[in-house]
Order: structure tokens, then sequence, then C-alpha cells
């Protein structure tokens, strides 16, 4: 699978060169923030998904298989930790970014362990939480 980005919007490429908006599952505990990321993602083609609990992203995960999960450590029925680490168990498994209150290297490195491309801070504004998603090492091979 390929990714083309222009600008910021993208499309996806499989093998035999069809082309399909690429698909995020994005997990917040802060509704209202992560509404506002949807919306961004969807301005930039991106077929984006919100969902409340770890149980829903991993249903989206299997139902949908995303290009990108964004989870926040903190979900309601289990921590993003626990869910990314089901997720990415998965095949084909997505590319997974973690957000938390706050971000260390000692954090990262544990989401790194687990598979996830990074952790990062969860008050992202969309623009850096999209230029995350879109950059090199994150987001080359999904």
């Amino acid at each position: 699978m390929m990714v083309c980005c222009e600008g910021m919007a993208v499309m996806v490429s499989d093998n035999s060169g069809h082309q399909a908006r690429p698909r995020l599952v994005l997990g917040y505990t802060d509704s209202a923030h992560a509404s506002r990321c949807v919306r961004h993602f969807r301005r930039l083609g991106w077929e984006a998904h919100m969902v409340a609990s770890g149980a829903e992203a991993q249903r989206l995960a299997t139902e949908l298989q995303p290009n990108v999960i964004v989870l926040d450590v903190d979900l309601p029925d289990e921590s993003g930790w626990q869910t990314a680490a089901k997720i990415l168990r998965g095949q084909p498994a997505p590319r997974v970014l973690l957000l938390a209150s706050e971000a260390d290297d000692g954090l990262d490195e544990r989401a790194r362990s687990l598979g996830a491309a990074a952790l990062v801070r969860r008050d992202l504004e969309p623009e850096t939480l999209a230029s995350l998603v879109f950059d090199r090492q994150f987001s080359v091979a999904v």
C-alpha cells in the first residue's frame, strides 16, 4: 500500500492501483477536541471516525482496517495502552499514535515498545496532529 501526498491531502493506493481515501480512527477522552480533529482530517480527504472507548476502537480497527489509529491513553473502558497492544496484534496492523496529558521520552519509549509510532500530548491542535500523522517517519509506509 502506498500513500500519495499533495500538500496535506492524501490518497491511498493499493498494489492494484485502486485509489481510496485513507482511514483514521480517533479515540479521545475530550469529545469536543476529537470532533475538531475529525473535521480537520475530513477536510484533508481522510475517512475519519471518532470513538469514545477502547472497545469501539478495536471494533473499527477490525471492520475498517484503518491506516492510522490515534488513541488517548486514558480511554474510559480500558487504557489506550491496552487497546493499542490488542490492535497492534491484528493483521494488518495499522500505525498507532498514542496521546497523553504529558509526553516524555520514557512514555514515548513505552509506546514504541508496544509497536506504536509515538506518544504525544493530547492537547495538540488538529493541524499539528495532522503534521505528525504525515511525518515521514510515521506515515510513509501506511
